[in-house]
């Protein structure tokens, strides 16, 4: 069951990527998820009557930390996704948010079997060679900025992986809606800051409402396989979403993925195997 939850997350982190990336080629990333934000926690909230829980002080301060840790990821991820080629930065963001989530499962003392210690491996390897980008990709050369905020939107979305899933058990949506409260107050003073209220048009307003139910979909779903399985699978399967992207990118938009990004996605495949083992 963990593994369907996981593998229902990547596919819809994946989308969710896709479309808010396209719409913040058009406006301010911080403008999306104005929109996208209120539409996903109201999703999330009108879940709570069938699948409720008591929240503890505990419970309280991972959800405020992870809202907090899910905006700067998920800010950053749109931004970068708007200035570089989407086969590029989503495998990239995806390394480091595998990583976080594994030293956070360990450190708490989770012991995965060899076979997932491959798939694990084997996951890091894959996204990583998504990442490679052809010589002759028209896009030319990618600045240091994407990348480096592809770096740190990883860090963040790891840690809102390890911040959920310390939550209590019994807690049920709480969780995912408290943080996506906390992320959409915080959102307010940063779209100020950066210029984020401004109009936008109806293909991109429909991107955003788009993006916003997708993410529900994905964290309600990451939110169930943590709570069915170990943290460090269920955060490394999760992670493989580029592979939606990737897929979308070359459907869409005519990204060509090189060789060592075709390879990539084979062993993303095999490492979900393993994974299952």
């Amino acid at each position: 069951m963990a593994l369907l939850f996981a593998l229902v997350a990547a596919a819809a982190y994946g989308v969710g990527d896709f479309v808010g990336g396209l719409a913040s080629r058009r406006v301010p990333a911080v403008t999306v998820l104005l929109v996208s934000y209120p539409i996903g926690a109201a999703l999330m909230a009108a879940l709570l009557p069938m699948y409720g829980g008591p929240v503890s002080a505990g419970t309280l301060a991972w959800s405020l930390l992870a809202g907090a840790a899910g905006l700067l990821g998920l800010t950053l991820l749109y931004a970068a996704l708007g200035q570089a080629p989407m086969n590029v930065i989503s495998p990239l963001t995806a390394v480091m948010s595998a990583v976080v989530p594994i030293v956070g499962g360990v450190v708490q003392g989770e012991r995965p079997h060899l076979l997932a210690w491959g798939g694990i491996v084997l996951g890091l390897v894959a996204v990583t060679l998504i990442c490679r980008q052809p010589a002759d990709h028209p896009h030319g050369p990618i600045g240091w900025r994407p990348l480096a905020m592809a770096v740190l939107a990883g860090v963040g979305f790891g840690a809102y992986f390890l911040c959920v899933a310390r939550t209590d058990p019994d807690s049920g949506m709480w969780p995912v809606v408290l943080s996506r409260l906390t992320a959409g107050l915080l959102l307010l003073p940063l779209a100020a800051a950066f210029a984020g209220f401004v109009r936008m048009p109806r293909p991109v307003l429909g991107l955003a409402m788009t993006a916003g139910v997708v993410d529900a979909v994905a964290n309600l779903s990451f939110l169930l396989a943590s709570r069915h399985g170990l943290l460090s699978l269920s955060g490394v399967i999760s992670s493989l979403y580029p592979a939606a992207t990737v897929l979308l990118a070359v459907l869409i938009l005519k990204e060509r993925p090189g060789a060592a990004q075709r390879v990539g996605l084979g062993l993303a495949a095999v490492a979900v195997v393993l994974l299952t083992r």
